[in-house]
């Protein structure tokens, strides 16, 4: 595990990471999911990384979310 990751410990003892989001848009041109910080700088005044059309404005925009949860209830479907 990388150095700078938080962990955070509850008194039973249980260990759990953050959750995180990372903003996703994807290519009207060619449906490229621009997810990278890098890649995300190029919007909206850029170029798509991928296929190299300009951004239309008509492009998908979300949000990816990683949430953990505790080891007795991973792996289950929610």
């Amino acid at each position: 595990m990388a150095d700078n990751v938080t962990i955070i410990r509850t008194p039973n003892g249980s260990e759990w990471l953050p959750a995180t989001s990372v903003p996703v848009v994807h290519c009207a041109s060619c449906g490229n999911a621009v997810d990278t910080p890098e890649e995300e700088a190029t919007y909206p005044d850029g170029n798509c990384p991928d296929c190299g059309n300009s951004w239309t404005g008509a492009e998908n925009k979300g949000v990816k979310i990683a949430v953990t949860a505790p080891k007795q209830i991973s792996g289950a479907v929610f």
